[in-house]
């Protein structure tokens, strides 16, 4: 099951896939200066084939002579902190691909994220060769701030919403920005800035005495500069509301309708909107909208994994019960008839059940889907979970640091039942090995005698053991939990024993 995209991931890729063909050029780098995204406009500039930066380090667009100026100012940077530039409009030459320069002014921001930190640069194209399609100063640095209010981390969704509304305020100098929820006859207002009476979260009216009945039509997109001028003035929105200007767009979540993102004042606007200002209300509509679709899948998310929590909650109760019951009056026949053979065995049967109880709880739980990751690193999790093993004489060596996001005990589960069935395989004097693999995931190996080609595809399978005395959930749970936080898990031929590699699929 998909894990759902966390805030500072999702967003920085939900804005990537908006500004994918904006009329400015978007460059995000990470701190070793790989390209980790360029749009259109980036690549067309350039001439480059789309997407054919990522990847790539930056210096394949910086000219020779300056390439070490630049690695020592930001490795400078990344080690003080400080800036010798003027982050809001560098002027600098960007290398075309067939070698010549390119004059261009860049707006830089920092982006910090759980796991890393990135740069992102907005272009403006100075050569007057291959203009960025003439998108004004102003409406690049808004658009830039939006995308670092949408990515930044450390606000809740609820102080970016908020801080959103005040920038489209700032920007298109309007008095009210406010988010509504639509149903089939009504419009509530659900966030606002603004000290309008009628326009507080909370407020209510038909959905026929309001501009969004226009703004949820098949367009999905309503701007209006002056109201009176334009037809509107015996409208009921008109008339109840009193704004004669507004802008807003439609809201939707998974692919249904929910409401509005809008902007508006009383007073009518001496001009048109821009396409630059139409461009922001769309993106910043577009982003809502998407954030609105992760809160309601996570919300999705967590009510499966309270079913499931409940499920086998009043499965254990109902098992255990019986099992209870039996043992108790096994052991009143134990105290009459003494330490019978009959009797022994059907304790050890009573204690086998009570534990094959424990691990199919602990199979049901590990595929709850992870809803709230952390960075986890690896080596801690795998040398805390060693130590709840007998593991005296076996060895843990952990070739490389690995970090991913997840939630960390059950993780350290995860690493409970493969170094268990590493022991069980390998000996007791076995080496058991945690790294890194080349795209990102990870491996755990041991150096036993491995897993026989046949049985790769099926020691996963719940109930698959070689052991007589095993349950056959231990690789099982691996499965569910790895496939809980967006992980594929294989078994595959190591040489000198088995090998497990956990690739990152779906990050949660």
């Amino acid at each position: 099951m998909a894990s759902p995209v966390t805030p500072d991931e999702g967003l920085v890729q939900a804005y990537e896939r908006l500004v994918a063909d904006a009329p400015f050029g978007v460059l995000t780098i990470d701190t070793d200066s790989t390209i980790r995204y360029a749009n259109s406009a980036v690549t067309d500039l350039l001439g480059y084939d789309s997407e054919a930066l990522a990847g790539a380090p930056l210096e394949t667009i910086i000219p020779d002579r300056l390439r070490d100026s630049h690695t020592e100012a930001f490795e400078a940077y990344l080690e003080t902190g400080e800036r010798h530039l003027d982050w809001n409009n560098v002027e600098l030459p960007a290398l075309h691909r067939d070698g010549h320069e390119v004059r261009v002014s860049i707006a830089f921001r920092e982006t910090p994220t759980d796991e890393e930190t990135l740069f992102t640069g907005v272009f403006t194209d100075l050569s007057g060769g291959h203009r960025l399609r003439g998108a004004p100063q102003e409406t690049i640095g808004t658009l830039h701030e939006l995308y670092v209010i949408a990515s930044d981390a450390t606000l809740s969704f609820e102080q970016r919403r908020e801080s959103i509304l005040d920038l489209g305020c700032r920007y298109l100098d309007l008095e009210y920005g406010f988010v509504t929820e639509i149903t089939s006859d009504e419009q509530v207002i659900v966030a606002s800035v603004g000290d309008h009476d009628l326009l507080q979260p909370g407020e209510r009216c038909p959905i026929e005495e309001s501009y969004c009945r226009e703004t949820i039509s098949e367009d999905g997109f309503l701007a209006i500069a002056d109201a009176a001028a334009e037809g509107f003035e015996d409208d009921p929105a008109y008339e109840r509301f009193g704004l004669g200007s507004y802008i807003g767009g439609k809201l939707l979540v998974a692919g249904e309708l929910f409401g509005t993102l809008c902007f508006a004042s009383t007073a009518p606007r001496d001009r048109t909107f821009t396409d630059g200002e139409r461009t922001f209300v769309e993106l910043a509509s577009r982003w809502l909208g998407y954030e609105l679709q992760q809160r309601h899948v996570q919300r999705q998310l967590e009510r499966q994994n309270d079913r499931l929590e409940e499920f086998a909650s009043h499965a254990s109760h109902d098992l255990r019960n019986p099992l209870s019951a039996a043992a108790g009056r096994l052991e009143l026949a134990i105290e009459q008839h003494g330490d019978d053979e009959d009797l022994l065995a059907v304790k050890r049967s009573l204690e086998d059940a009570d534990a094959r109880i424990d691990e199919m709880l602990e199979f049901a739980r590990a595929g709850n889907t992870v809803t709230d990751p952390k960075p986890v690193s690896l080596s801690e999790a795998a040398a805390a979970a060693w130590e709840t093993l007998d593991t005296e004489g076996a060895t843990l060596a952990v070739d490389d640091e690995v970090r991913l996001r997840g939630d960390r005990d059950r993780i350290e589960r995860l690493f409970e039942n493969l170094f268990r069935n590493a022991v069980e395989h390998a000996g007791e004097d076995a080496t058991v090995r945690l790294g890194a693999l080349p795209t990102p995931g990870f491996y755990v190996a041991d150096d036993g005698p491995g897993i026989p080609a046949g049985d790769r595809e099926t020691v996963f399978k719940s109930g698959f053991t070689t052991d007589a005395g095993g349950s056959g959930y231990g690789l099982s749970i691996v499965e569910e939990i790895a496939t809980a936080h967006g992980w594929s898990v294989e078994a595959c031929e190591d040489g000198d024993g088995a090998r497990f590699e956990f690739t990152v699929t779906d990050r949660p």
